[in-house]
């Protein structure tokens, strides 16, 4: 049976999504149906992307990875073989750079910084950008940044990290180009917990917040 969850009532719509996450007609009626049930520190921070979007989404986490790359190189006591591995991974980055090389990463609105590179470069871009997150993955835990015991629900000074190695979706492939799926950060446990009371189809949790799909729309038990 599906657990029941309690409406909150504590969000507003300018308190639970952020300015920059766009909505089609599927994802506000999902917004409007989850929000009340959610406690104060869960927030929406994606939703709807177009493929254009999607496109600029896999910059925003190339110019993130490699963001958090150089703070990694910069950390006092880190091993010499694990910046050697560091550098490896930033250079192999390098070799597929959107043009502009930066800006995604603070961007205040989806999609503000425009690449001029060709779309194919791009989806060879994401298959590079894939591993090169497992790689950094593997040494960000051999160097104790980040625990893997505390994934499902790591604090909020680990969470920048677990951003940069959370997946990403191939350009036109996401699920968020459906508008029924929606990305909420927070405390990850409870986020979790109630988007299952509210019928989720899928619930991922990336560590640094949740990816939610709710294909059938929300559907209320409590």
């Amino acid at each position: 049976m599906t657990p029941k969850t309690n409406r909150l009532n504590v969000h507003s719509r300018a308190t639970f999504v952020r300015s920059s996450v766009k909505k089609n007609a599927t994802t506000t009626r999902i917004i409007e149906a989850v929000m009340p049930y959610f406690p104060k520190q869960c927030h929406c921070i994606a939703g709807f992307l177009d493929d254009s979007d999607q496109y600029w989404k896999v910059n925003y986490h190339w110019d993130l990875l490699v963001h958090m790359i150089d703070k990694f190189l910069a950390m006092p006591a880190v091993s010499s073989n694990l910046l050697t591995c560091a550098r490896a991974i930033r250079g192999v980055l390098l070799t597929n750079s959107p043009n502009p090389q930066r800006g995604y990463r603070t961007d205040r609105t989806v999609g503000a910084t425009k690449d001029q590179s060709q779309p194919a470069l791009i989806v060879r871009r994401h298959a590079t950008l894939k591993q090169s997150k497992r790689d950094f993955e593997a040494v960000l835990l051999k160097a104790g940044v980040i625990k893997a015991a505390t994934k499902s629900n790591p604090v909020s000074t680990d969470k920048p990290w677990w951003l940069a190695v959370a997946p990403v979706a191939a350009p036109s492939t996401s699920t968020h180009g459906t508008g029924y799926a929606l990305d909420i950060e927070g405390n990850n446990a409870e986020t979790s917990r109630i988007a299952k009371a509210l019928g989720a189809t899928l619930v991922f949790n990336e560590a640094s917040h949740v990816h939610v799909e709710w294909k059938n729309g929300a559907r209320i038990q409590g």
